[in-house]
């Protein structure tokens, strides 16, 4: 299924994967988990445990913290 993607650094993109997952998307991304969150067009935060639909437009926001 197709998702579309935005990111700041990689900008728009489709990106294909089988299962719905995150984890999936997340792997094919080469993101931990614990690095980014995944907010839907509609506001929707998208969790690790959570399925991804055919048509889902997803922001992807890299986490930073430092002391």
């Amino acid at each position: 299924m197709e998702i579309k993607l935005n990111n700041i650094n990689f900008g728009e993109k489709t990106i294909n994967i089988e299962s719905g997952s995150i984890k999936e998307l997340l792997d094919k991304l080469s993101f931990n988990d614990d690095s980014v969150i995944l907010i839907g067009k509609d506001g929707k935060i998208y969790t690790k445990d959570q399925s991804i639909r055919k048509g889902d437009e997803i922001n992807v926001v890299e986490v930073f913290s430092g002391g």
